[in-house]
């Protein structure tokens, strides 16, 4: 092993800057990976933040209560009956504590949070605008909705049952301001009359016109559901595994369970497609640098086929000069996938700090990275794999020559 190793060296010393271009085609290839994977996941993340962010990514109900068939019941006369779906009815959770207690047993589940939610109109003068309501403990409903980093006026976090806070784009549509009232009329019939404590920008319009959040409380009031609630709110470790956690809940339970998946399949089809993307670029680029250390290393066989055939008749073994070769590729694969791994680090590090700028003040960056240590190893691993496989005809090559036809015409 050691022969090989050395010889493998020196080969590889004869010819530096054929070397140091077949290291960097395996470094340029690592870095395409690395910076489509990374962009990729980081746009996903950032869409998961954007699009998702502010919405559960399971939402725990009441099942809804059907009707049963005349024919069904015991005793009945009847051989038929049509079955009318009923008029929607309310029905609350009762004794949430317990649920929440239940639903966090569950693996995945990081945060259960109650709420009220509903709809009611949002009355300023001769203004009126339907609205959805949500009411929960503002500090235990952050972890849902992550609202406290896009509040722009005001505050959200020690919200009073006498306070509300809404969108920017809806106050606009008002005309009001931080510390105006406004009053809330639910669809129960109640209205209740709020001072604005705070206003938020989440930079998705269904949410900045049409959502105003209030205390638990205050919405169990306003939608008259005593100590109940609508609804039981979950945030998972992981956001795709929404539909499985929901359906497990349903089946274990027997409550109705909404998976942010099947309410945004458009997103998920949307983050498919990109992945099955970054995967095809990975691949070509993986399949060129492949190609590229084949054709290298099939001209340094041709190159030393004269060497080749002197150490076949001086006793090298098919073996020995298969693994030579190998070896060749071998530290080339090692050297281009840490060199590309180094400079693809440099290169997010350098994209990561270009910002720009969004509404009021709030700066994003340009290019939204996530680092993500399997990216690189699965981007140098599959260098490495790539590039041995790619120096096996090569190599073979080199143990089938037959040293007489070689020194013969040489």
């Amino acid at each position: 092993m050691r022969f090989e190793a050395n010889l493998a060296y020196r080969h590889l010393r004869y010819s530096p800057g054929q070397s140091l271009l077949t290291i960097l085609t395996v470094a340029v290839a690592v870095m395409v990976m690395i910076f489509i994977n990374s962009l990729v996941l980081g746009l996903q993340n950032r869409i998961l933040k954007d699009q998702i962010g502010s919405l559960p990514h399971v939402t725990v109900k009441m099942a809804e209560r059907n009707p049963t068939p005349l024919k069904d019941l015991p005793g009945s006369g009847f051989r038929g009956s049509a079955i009318e779906k009923q008029a929607i009815q309310r029905v609350d959770i009762q004794q949430p504590d317990l649920l929440e207690e239940q639903l966090m047993n569950f693996p995945g589940v990081t945060v259960a949070v109650s709420a009220v939610r509903g709809q009611a109109f949002v009355i300023r003068g001769q203004k009126r605008y339907g609205v959805s309501v949500a009411g929960s403990d503002p500090y235990r409903y952050e972890r849902i909705v992550s609202l406290q980093e896009n509040m722009i006026a005001g505050h959200w976090l020690d919200l009073t049952s006498e306070e509300v806070v809404l969108g920017f784009r809806l106050a606009d549509d008002l005309g009001v301001k931080v510390g105006d009232r406004i009053r809330l009329q639910s669809s129960e019939g109640i209205s209740q009359t709020f001072r604005i404590a705070g206003m938020f920008d989440t930079g998705i319009n269904n949410l900045d016109q049409g959502q105003v959040f209030v205390t638990l409380r205050a919405a169990q009031d306003l939608f008259a559901t005593g100590r109940d609630v609508s609804s039981v709110n979950l945030k998972l470790a992981r956001p795709f595994l929404a539909n499985d956690t929901a359906d497990r809940i349903a089946a274990a339970l027997g409550y109705k369970c909404e998976s942010w998946m099947r309410e945004q399949a458009q997103i998920v089809n949307a983050f498919n497609a990109q992945n099955s993307s970054r995967l095809m670029i990975s691949g070509f680029s993986l399949l060129a640098s492949a190609f590229g250390i084949a054709s290298v290393l099939i001209v340094s066989v041709l190159q030393k086929s004269k060497q080749i055939g002197i150490l076949k008749s001086i006793g090298a073994r098919d073996r020995q000069l298969m693994l030579v070769f190998t070896l060749e590729g071998l530290f080339i694969a090692l050297l281009g996938a840490s060199l590309g791994a180094v400079g693809g680090s440099l290169l997010l590090k350098a994209l990561m700090g270009i910002k720009q700028v969004a509404r009021f003040g709030k700066a994003n960056t340009l290019f939204p990275i996530t680092f993500d240590a399997s990216v690189f190893a699965g981007a140098m691993g599959a260098a490495v794999l790539a590039t041995l496989v790619a120096s096996i005809l090569p190599a073979w090559r080199a143990a089938r020559m037959s040293p007489v036809d070689v020194i013969r015409g040489g």
